[in-house]
């Protein structure tokens, strides 16, 4: 009863800080250039535009399957390679190099390697920038999970003769679930902002590209419209993704810990 009451508290003071958001953005608004800072309302016309004309729906899809594209790939990709650095010393030590090096180049270089080698406009081109982002960020978090892992748990198991699989179930995956959710949550969000970066600069479709339209029409009720279009996506993948698999995860454990 006691955290039902809290976590209705904590709505309501989430609320309140939005609506107060809202009343400070009408008040600079009034006095404002609608082309430097639009009202809410403008804002929600704009969006009203966008949903009727039907490039809200066909950009936001187009920019959806393609991160959630990217996404897959590079988390597979890290999660394989993270196993086996794991598991093996000299893989590890071969692919440290390389895995420093893509987390250290800037997203704004792997744009423009990928325009130079795949071209604008192309539908590989923001896959590969979501790719060559959320594969390091994958690898690291999980690796770092799995050294993390108790080895005195791995050593009971294999002293009772545990096949791979049920110390894998039993032992690696519990130690290593939050370590899985907090990537995804990285990840996720990173394909999200990499994919509209790129659509920005080197697509002829999608979110980014109709922010880039619109700002070169000098439209920016509806670059606020796309922007509240992003944010909600974000909102929604962590209000409705993340924190009931987080809770799930998180009951799991419990139980797998009696």
């Amino acid at each position: 009863m006691k955290h039902s009451s809290t976590r209705r508290v904590h709505r309501l003071v989430g609320i309140g800080g939005f609506l107060a958001l809202i009343g400070v953005w009408s008040l600079f608004a009034r006095d404002a250039n609608e082309l430097i800072l639009p009202s809410p309302t403008d804002v929600i016309r704009a969006l009203v535009h966008l949903a009727q004309t039907g490039e809200l729906l066909t950009n936001f899809v187009i920019t959806l399957r393609r991160a959630l594209i990217g996404f897959s790939l590079g988390f597979s990709a890290g999660l394989a390679v993270a196993l086996a650095m794991a598991k093996s010393e000299v893989i590890r030590v071969f692919l440290q190099p390389v895995v420093t090096v893509m987390q250290t180049i800037p997203p704004v270089i792997w744009l423009i390697i990928a325009v130079i080698w795949f071209g604008i406009a192309q539908e590989i081109t923001p896959i590969f920038i979501i790719f060559v982002i959320v594969f390091p960020i994958v690898l690291v978090g999980i690796l770092e999970g799995l050294q993390g892992s108790s080895s005195e748990l791995k050593d009971m198991g294999r002293s009772f003769r545990a096949s791979h699989w049920r110390l894998f179930v039993h032992v690696i995956l519990p130690a290593l679930s939050p370590s899985i959710v907090a990537s995804v949550r990285v990840g996720l969000a990173f394909a999200w902002k990499s994919t509209v970066l790129a659509e920005f600069l080197g697509s002829s479709s999608g979110v980014g590209f109709m922010l880039s339209v619109s700002n070169n029409l000098l439209n920016t009720a509806q670059v606020f419209a796309w922007a509240i279009v992003l944010v909600a996506v974000m909102l929604a993948i962590e209000y409705i993704g993340i924190n009931p698999l987080r809770g799930w995860i998180n009951r799991w454990l419990r139980y797998a810990q009696h």
